[in-house]
């Protein structure tokens, strides 16, 4: 998995995650669309609450995702999900990453999809988008997605994914992968930007 990626620490996280939760709240609560008397927020007409609320309102909240568009519905295998009006949506499962919500978005949701999200073989996401190289990517418990401008959004999985991880994934040597997985006789193999991994 990239490491590029900085990650607060927890006691910062949290703090990150009280505020904004705090500043969401004052702010919608004073122009009218929280009712009080709920333990979940109210944005747009639609209730944000548990882990998906958690997750909505610590990494940005109405600022970066905008108002939902759904009430929180259910997922294939006993999961969550819910959209939001900035093409993304969050999706939990008690067993995805300790039983945190993720957002997956963009192009990399509609490659999701295409492979059967979550009831796919690459299942929840286990992060949210970040930084990969010169593209985007989320990981998920079967695999991992990666958006680049030069190869569009592509699966990483397997074998592949463990030899491309152990060198530095998409901010290492081989770089963004350029295509999917493919056959060479017995083999598997997939192209990135620097290279060909083949496996096994």
């Amino acid at each position: 998995m990239p490491t590029s990626d900085p990650t607060p620490r927890p006691l910062a996280r949290r703090a990150l995650r009280t505020t904004a939760v705090v500043m969401t709240t004052l702010v919608f609560g004073a122009l009218g669309f929280i009712q009080p008397a709920s333990a979940d927020v109210v944005l747009g007409g639609h209730a944000v609450g548990g882990k998906i609320g958690e997750a909505y309102l610590g990494s940005g909240g109405v600022f970066k995702w905008g108002v939902p568009t759904s009430d929180e519905r259910a997922a294939a295998k006993g999961g969550r999900y819910q959209t939001f009006a900035r093409d993304v949506t969050f999706y939990w499962h008690p067993s995805a990453d300790g039983g945190n919500a993720h957002q997956v978005g963009g192009a990399i949701r509609q490659r999701w999809q295409a492979a059967g999200s979550e009831r796919g073989p690459l299942g929840f996401p286990v992060t949210n988008e970040f930084k990969a190289g010169s593209g985007r990517a989320n990981d998920f418990t079967g695999g991992s997605i990666c958006w680049s401008k030069t190869g569009g959004a592509q699966i990483v999985w397997g074998g592949i994914l463990q030899k491309w991880r152990a060198t530095g994934a998409a901010g290492g040597y081989y770089g963004v992968p350029l295509g999917g997985e493919y056959r060479v006789g017995s083999r598997f193999a997939q192209d990135f930007a620097n290279g060909t991994i083949f496996w096994p």
